[in-house]
């Protein structure tokens, strides 16, 4: 028999167990499709361009309280790592080259999920590991930040 679809998406996709999977797949192509369209900022100021237009910088952290958040510079790094220019990423945000990583490393991740249905769990472990990642990068953001401040 043939595989039910609903509206051009295999029925086992919309399985509540794979939802979350999906999700974080969606979100983590999302973002390097996002970083391939946009253009890196020229690192004399603080904007992306996407096309002819420029994006401002804009941190409500930041326009708040004066002091730049944890993740002030992420966008502008990730951006300039896709396209090559890692001295401007490191320059932007020191964890830019590190989240980009992360989030590469979660986007095979989930494809293998929700692709392979599981077949891929032995790549990774049980991703216990992309998991715990997740923690470490935000340990270490507050300890960036932090170094940032003082």
């Amino acid at each position: 028999m043939g595989q039910n679809r609903i509206g051009g998406i295999a029925a086992p996709l919309l399985k509540s167990h794979y939802a979350p999977h999906l999700v974080v797949l969606i979100v983590c192509f999302c973002i390097i499709v996002g970083a391939l369209i946009l253009t890196p900022a020229d690192s004399r100021n603080s904007f992306l361009k996407l096309g002819p237009l420029s994006i401002p910088n804009t941190c409500t952290f930041k326009n708040l309280t004066g002091l730049p958040c944890p993740g002030c510079g992420l966008a502008r790094s990730i951006v300039a790592a896709m396209h090559g220019n890692f001295t401007d990423s490191f320059g932007f945000h020191r964890l830019g080259l590190l989240t980009l990583f992360y989030i590469f490393m979660q986007f095979l991740y989930r494809l293998g999920l929700v692709v392979f249905s599981g077949k891929w769990m032995h790549v990774f472990g049980s991703g216990k590991i992309l998991n715990q990642g997740i923690i470490v990068l935000g340990i270490l953001f507050v300890l960036n930040w932090l170094m940032i401040l003082l």
